[in-house]
């Protein structure tokens, strides 16, 4: 084995063979040459990738993987690729300049690794103060021990593969390696692990903090995100798509404030190829491929209410207010958010054309008289109100029901209104099959019954975000009042028929 002479111009091989005789040659010398090892350490310190591809190693147990890398073991030596290069800049980037910065990801593009490996750059040549914060949604993905699926365990076996020279002055596994904590005992800077809660992070400061799958943060997550702002000024969100009922997509979509974002897709990654993906597609369904391969928020959605709902079909162009028209007006109370629907028919089809939702705690009487003074230049005055059957009854605030102010209100406005409203509600099921039948009809060759204009943002959100639950929908995320809504007019206007078994009939 040839041994180099001089590392201050040499840059790492990227292929296998040299890539582990060139950390061999540098290992071997640096047992017995102290300037050596001090020298690379300073080169390590200065470039990140050169540690890396140098000395850091990597872990995959799947045979197929370390095959196709010319290796016989999980074991591997990290040797970044292209893309995970321009990754590893910008986050280091962001983490330097004291910003946030998103990763949205397909699924095995080695972003947890990364981050992990880039934390421990930082915690093992920066000196004091590089202290980070690791978080998921649950603790167990963050430390267990032996468990290489969590985050923590990464960081061991990256600490635990590098020479003894370059470790910590005076680092011991036994105190400086804990659960959920690593503490270099030369400068102090820690690395910590969390799961989430509303409360994450508020017991410290830290330079630094990732907020592993954050779409899947169920409850806490915007909580969480808002209790990171006085604890760090570079928030690491990473997730893979998870619809857009969260706040990692709100993030993503500009709409909880300006964020840098970074795209890690699989077409980047020199292993996953048009045959790859082929092959995903067929072990995949849908949800799954949306969610881990493509990073497709609306598709990534699984046990959809409404599957039959496209964002292509039903809003793909402006509905059009036709002020000749009757209105329809579809209801939901939820205090927050209250959550109403606005449509014509015309031959059939039902073109929402506005929404009037409020996630303040306004009254039926505010947000009626809102409603009726944005509509006041409507020619033809006259609406039908369709909704839940308990509005039909007095409230706390008033011993009128909602319906009666929503009449008595709109005839001050100069409307009639017509109340359609059912003597009970048909059970959630029959509505959600209404709803989808109204999407895609199965009498009618898939023909749709549904036109909805792309201002009404809650409504589509609705459609593509909410889920089933056993019989009814999933309540947990908060966005299917005004779907539900739209069911209560679709049940009373367009019901289906049933056998005598009480089956839909479906031709």
């Amino acid at each position: 084995m040839k041994l180099l002479r001089n590392i201050s111009t040499v840059s790492y091989p990227a292929t296998s063979d040299a890539n582990l005789d060139y950390r061999a040659n540098l290992l071997f010398r640096a047992e017995t040459d102290l300037s050596l090892r001090e020298a690379l350490k300073d080169k390590c310190t200065n470039d990140i990738l050169y540690w890396i591809n140098t000395f850091v190693w990597t872990y995959d147990p799947r045979g197929d993987r370390s095959t196709a890398l010319g290796y016989t073991t999980p074991n591997m030596p990290f040797i970044t690729w292209p893309f995970q290069d321009d990754y590893i800049l910008d986050v280091c980037e962001s983490i330097d300049n004291s910003h946030d910065l998103l990763t949205e990801k397909s699924r095995d593009m080695g972003a947890s690794w990364l981050l992990m490996v880039i934390f421990i750059h930082y915690w093992l040549f920066n000196g004091p103060g590089n202290d980070f914060l690791v978080g998921s949604r649950k603790e167990k993905y963050v430390d267990e021990l032996g468990n290489m699926s969590t985050l923590f365990q990464k960081i061991r076996y990256v600490l635990k593969r590098l020479p003894v020279w370059m470790l910590p002055k005076g680092y011991d596994k036994k105190r400086n390696d804990n659960y959920l904590r690593f503490e270099n005992p030369e400068t102090g800077s820690m690395i910590h692990g969390e799961a989430n809660n509303d409360n994450f992070g508020t017991s410290g400061r830290v330079k630094a903090c990732m907020l592993d799958e954050f779409s899947k943060w169920k409850h806490t997550d915007e909580a969480a995100w808002q209790s990171l702002s006085d604890v760090t000024a570079c928030k690491l969100p990473v997730s893979s798509a998870n619809g857009r009922s969260n706040h990692f997509y709100k993030l993503r979509a500009g709409k909880a404030g300006e964020i840098k974002i970074a795209r890690l897709e699989w077409r980047n990654h020199p292993l996953k190829t048009e045959e790859w993906y082929q092959a995903e597609k067929k072990r995949r369904s849908p949800a799954d491929l949306a969610a881990e391969v493509d990073i497709d928020y609306t598709a990534s959605v699984t046990n959809k209410a409404c599957p039959s709902f496209s964002h292509s079909t039903h809003c793909g162009e402006p509905v059009r207010h036709n002020s000749l028209a009757v209105i329809n007006l579809c209801c939901d109370f939820n205090i927050n958010p209250m959550s109403w629907a606005l449509n014509h028919e015309d031959q059939g089809v039902s073109y929402f054309f506005a929404e009037h939702t409020s996630h303040e705690r306004m009254t039926t009487a505010e947000h009626a008289e809102t409603m009726f003074t944005e509509w006041d230049h409507h020619r033809t005055k006259t609406m039908y109100v369709y909704g839940d059957a308990s509005g039909k009854s007095g409230s706390v605030q008033s011993l009128k029901s909602n319906y009666q102010i929503i009449k008595e209100i709109g005839r001050l406005h100069g409307w009639n209104v017509v109340l359609q409203i059912p003597g009970a509600n048909p059970h959630v099921s029959d509505r959600l099959d209404i709803t989808d039948k109204r999407l895609r009809d199965w009498e009618h060759d898939g023909k749709s019954w549904v036109k909805i204009d792309p201002s009404c943002v809650d409504l589509i959100n609705s459609f593509e975000q909410t889920q089933r639950k056993g019989d009814g929908v999933d309540k947990t995320d908060n966005v299917e009042h005004i779907l539900e809504a739209v069911g209560y007019y679709f049940a009373y206007k367009f019901p289906i028929r049933k056998n005598e078994f009480g089956q839909v009939k479906r031709y």
